[in-house]
């Protein structure tokens, strides 16, 4: 039998706020997992592009912004991962300050009949349709190096090797 979400919500105070602490820490490596990844992009894709100057070979700078983009799909998904996890840390943070939403309640529902907890994210199963939706990560300012990567390798492109 379902008890009361407060009455739930009162006896669980403690095993919440440790997994409220334990999102916390979830979004922070993904930010820094983020970080990481723009950082050995860059990296690789200045090396490319040096390789490309010394070599004078105009391929090395389509190959150079091809790197960088697998490394920009990678953190696309850590920057899909840590929203997925900032959504389970609001929910929580409404449901302990008594905030809570119809949403917010149907997943304490949720999580007394099936034993979960907000350490497991909704993940959409379409990856590719959130991409290109109305709140979209690829709007996000995280993303502008790879913007200013591709206006500067387009540039290279078209400067001509002496």
């Amino acid at each position: 039998m379902l008890i009361n979400h407060a009455d739930w919500v009162k006896e669980n105070r403690e095993y919440l706020i440790k997994q409220a602490e334990l999102l916390q820490n979830v979004i922070t490596r993904m930010a820094n997992n983020s970080l990481a990844v723009k950082q050995v992009g860059l990296t690789v894709w200045a090396a490319i592009v040096g390789f490309g100057f010394t070599n004078k070979n105009a391929i090395l700078f389509v190959l150079a912004f091809g790197a960088f983009a697998l490394f920009g799909v990678l953190d696309i998904y850590y920057l899909y991962l840590e929203k997925a996890f900032r959504k389970n840390f609001n929910r929580l943070s409404r449901i302990l300050g008594g905030y809570a939403f119809g949403e917010d309640e149907i997943w304490v529902e949720q999580m007394q009949q099936q034993g979960r907890n907000f350490l497991i994210p909704d993940l959409s199963p379409n990856f590719l349709g959130q991409l290109f939706s109305k709140d979209s990560i690829l709007k996000s300012w995280a993303n502008l190096p790879y913007l200013i990567t591709l206006v500067l390798t387009i540039v290279l492109l078209n400067v001509p090797l002496s």
